[in-house]
């Protein structure tokens, strides 16, 4: 599968790493409720990669895109997957809702302060919003943290 194209379904136990995903850009289509039967319809349908926790074999012995991550942690999920799929885990940052992984869109900061905390929309200029769920995101002070551990995870520093 060419890199851009690259579409993840992803099981109950990999919550943490379906949220990841979309930190980084991939079109992750999750949902705790989801069944071994919606997981076998999305990859089908939305020709999806499964990503599961579970024995790849007996749960979808008819789709031909699974992988069965091993670890446990999520960290080591993500260099799991990044790795299998040589996953590009830096240039779509930040462009898909983590909540509900719909495309993330710049909007005027007009258009969102009755949403985000007055304090915030003191200090911050640039605002985005997901297309979807309407989640208003900016770049406050965590980004930088969570860029440093994306780094650290992603360069196999400890």
């Amino acid at each position: 599968m060419e890199q851009s194209s690259i579409r993840f379904v992803v099981d109950r136990m990999l919550g943490r790493l379906a949220r990841t995903l979309r930190l980084l850009g991939y079109d992750t289509e999750y949902s705790p409720e989801m069944t071994t039967a919606h997981l076998q319809e999305a990859a089908r349908q939305g020709d999806r990669i499964v990503l599961t926790r579970g024995h790849a074999e007996k749960r979808f012995p008819d789709l031909a895109h699974v992988f069965s991550v091993q670890s446990q942690h999520a960290p080591e999920q993500l260099r799991e997957v990044v790795s299998r799929f040589k996953l590009d885990a830096r240039s779509g940052l930040w462009t898909r809702c983590t909540l509900c992984n719909a495309p993330i869109e710049r909007v005027e900061k007009k258009a969102v302060l009755d949403r985000v905390p007055p304090k915030v929309a003191e200090v911050y200029e640039d605002f985005y919003r997901c297309a979807g769920c309407g989640h208003v995101y900016w770049q406050g002070s965590h980004v930088e943290r969570i860029l440093k551990n994306l780094a650290a995870l992603l360069d196999g520093e400890p």
